[in-house]
């Protein structure tokens, strides 16, 4: 229980912290990817990308290879941020984690690199 209760503390601190800092930018960077990585499929499908508009199949192919494009952004959101988390105190590395779809904390200053 007091796993959970630290854990919580940390994602609280961390996502209502402001990223001055370059470590801490790269802890919120990656703790935003690390809780949003699951709709990256769902929104990729839903809302795909403009440059699929011209694909073959047009009404229906962009929303199929959205998915798996998304599946895939899922599995690099998870990767850099998991990295981001584990080397925030060495504050040389720049944030590896792509922009989220959407912020936890609507006014933090992250910078993506």
């Amino acid at each position: 229980m007091r796993k959970l209760a630290a854990m919580i503390a940390l994602v609280a601190l961390v996502v209502g912290s402001p990223a001055s800092a370059k470590g801490l930018n790269n802890l919120q960077a990656g703790v935003t990817g690390l809780l949003t990585f699951w709709a990256d499929p769902v929104w990729s499908a839903v809302d795909p990308p403009e440059s699929f508009d011209d694909m073959f199949g047009a009404p229906v192919t962009p929303h199929v290879v959205g998915f798996f494009q998304g599946t895939l952004l899922m599995v690099y959101r998870v990767t850099m941020g998991a990295f981001d988390v584990a080397m925030f105190p060495l504050w040389v590395f720049p944030t590896l984690s792509p922009e989220p779809r959407f912020d936890f904390a609507e006014d933090s200053q992250v910078e993506y690199e």
